[in-house]
């Protein structure tokens, strides 16, 4: 008799990516998403090299293992399935879908998997999660499919009801949760599995119920972080001495920021955080399992400031032998707050700079100075921690001088790594507000405004990646921050990994488009693209 699994957790579907790269390519090679992708791999003998094929092939030693996406145990997974089993119900996972491919068809085969929940986090496109519901529907087609996360919850914001649906026919779930939490709906939709009963009632889940979907009530979660302080020792066969060296750890919910370019606030729901006390008790678990990396996942770590001075102060007392990264607010931090991160453990932090410019930083509403990031990075350098700085290039008001602003700001201040990235139009977002005032026009990465196209951006972030002599480029597709501090965990030093980016950046280089500036503004229809995209 199969033994029974109540649900099996996926986590994120890292796309094959030179099968990713094709799909984007289907949508014009000057189109703004595959510009976007292009800095991010290069071609040899018709064959697309990621970073991640780059260090495989020529950097792996014989004894490591292969660079991948399955090397870093996802937060996601530990928090939900924690959720579950505290709540009566048997759990399986699989922390990566590309690698795990085979277990997963080995698991739908060998068990009877009542239920199969997809998470979203990362996704802005629909083809991954097709991919993993039609292997799923393939071999073991009895069992019944959940989908939630950001990207549902996005869908809806977007798409009026009948396009939301429509989506939701495409994707070929059977059970959607709509709700910047939802692990209590996820419950609720399981048990009425188990029970045989309908979905009706289940706040915040949309079902099918014959040929049509049902939409129940949107109702606001609260799911308190404290109450689920993730439980490691579910996890100790694939994490630390017997696993995976790098774990994921979010001791936060949403941001306290309202930047008009960002929606993870409006999707999240209010920022909440667990008390030091609480983060204690996760890490000391990771200790014991003898982990070597913690990536702290939340969007402001280091805010309140309070809290993170606490969280800092216990971090250096209890002497764990794990070195951790985050993602840092400079205009939230001082001197001897960095050198206490130093102390800390900490070894690398993430920069949300986004602009060089006070111009867009305030149209932004970043509530940061330039001068506030000139002396952070001064200073996390001089302690030792490596920095990681993220810009956006095309945001309403770009213009060649904003864009030369932040120019300067990367080559004066020197991060050790950074990337510009083509302005992303999301519709659900507070600038979305202010498309009158801008003149903005299309969505996504095909867009116009008063000063800028996205095509002329797009040019900007190929001149950055050609031109900036102070900081290194890190490729996001494929790659991205995370895999620096992989490659730290596994012995490499800064100066080394700097080296391989430029041997890797130096290629990419030779392939990019031509270096003439751009004529002519974005004219893909947005509808057109959102469809592609979907790969419906």
């Amino acid at each position: 008799m199969k033994e029974t699994v109540d649900c099996l957790v996926i986590g994120h579907h890292q796309m094959h990516f030179p099968t990713f790269v094709e799909s984007i390519r289907q949508l014009g090679e000057d189109s703004g998403a595959f510009r976007d992708i292009c800095t991010s791999f290069y071609e040899e003998d018709g064959e697309v090299v990621s970073c991640t094929d780059y260090f495989n092939r020529y950097h792996r030693s014989p004894d490591e293992s292969e660079f991948n996406y399955d090397n870093i145990f996802s937060a996601t997974i530990a928090y939900l399935c924690t959720f579950l089993r505290r709540r009566g119900l048997t759990c399986a996972y699989l922390n990566s879908y590309r690698e795990g491919r085979a277990d997963l068809i080995e698991k739908l085969q060998s068990h009877h998997v009542r239920t199969v929940a997809v998470t979203t986090t990362y996704y802005v496109v629909a083809l991954p999660i097709s991919d993993i519901i039609e292997t799923i529907r393939r071999y073991s087609p009895d069992t019944k499919i959940i989908l939630g996360g950001p990207f549902i919850t996005t869908q809806n914001k977007i798409h009026d009801h009948e396009s939301f649906l429509f989506t939701l026919e495409q994707l070929g779930a059977d059970y959607y949760v709509v709700s910047s939490q939802g692990e209590q709906a996820l419950v609720n939709i399981i048990k009425s599995v188990i029970d045989g009963a309908s979905a009706a009632g289940i706040a915040n889940c949309i079902y099918r119920d014959g040929g049509k979907f049902v939409a129940n009530a949107l109702e606001t979660e609260s799911s308190e972080l404290g109450h689920n302080v993730v439980d490691w020792s579910l996890f100790e066969n694939d994490v630390g001495h017997r696993g995976r060296k790098m774990v994921n750890v979010r001791t936060a919910v949403s941001c306290p920021y309202a930047c008009t370019f960002c929606s993870f606030p409006i999707h999240a729901g209010s920022y909440k955080y667990l008390e030091p006390t609480l983060v204690a008790r996760e890490l000391d678990e990771l200790e014991r399992l003898e982990v070597r990396s913690v990536t702290f996942v939340d969007d402001t770590f280091n805010v309140p400031l309070g809290r993170y001075r606490e969280l800092l102060r216990l971090l250096k007392e209890r002497r764990y032998r794990f070195k951790w990264d985050c993602n840092l607010r400079l205009q939230q931090i001082d001197e001897e707050t960095i050198g206490l991160m130093r102390e800390a453990g900490c070894h690398g932090v993430f920069l949300g700079i986004e602009s060089g410019s006070a111009t867009i930083l305030g149209n932004m509403n970043k509530k940061s100075r330039v001068e506030a990031y000139r002396r952070g990075i001064k200073v996390l350098r001089q302690h030792g921690i490596m920095s990681y700085a993220s810009f956006i290039v095309g945001f309403p008001g770009e213009t060649e001088s904003t864009i030369r602003e932040t120019i300067d700001l990367i080559e004066t201040a020197q991060p050790d790594f950074f990337r510009a990235q083509l302005w992303y139009y999301d519709t659900s977002t507070p600038i979305h507000k202010q498309a009158a005032n801008y003149n903005l026009t299309n969505s996504q990465f095909e867009w116009s405004h008063s000063t800028m196209t996205s095509r002329e951006a797009q040019w900007w972030v190929d001149y950055l990646h050609r031109h900036i002599e102070n900081s290194v480029w890190l490729p996001q597709n494929d790659f991205d921050y995370p895999s620096l501090f992989n490659l730290l965990s596994r012995g490499w030093s800064v100066e080394r990994i700097k080296g391989m980016l430029r041997a890797f950046n130096a290629k990419v280089r030779a392939g990019l488009l031509s270096p003439a500036p751009p004529a002519g503004a974005a004219s893909m229809n947005s509808e057109l693209l959102a469809r592609a995209e979907l790969k419906f």
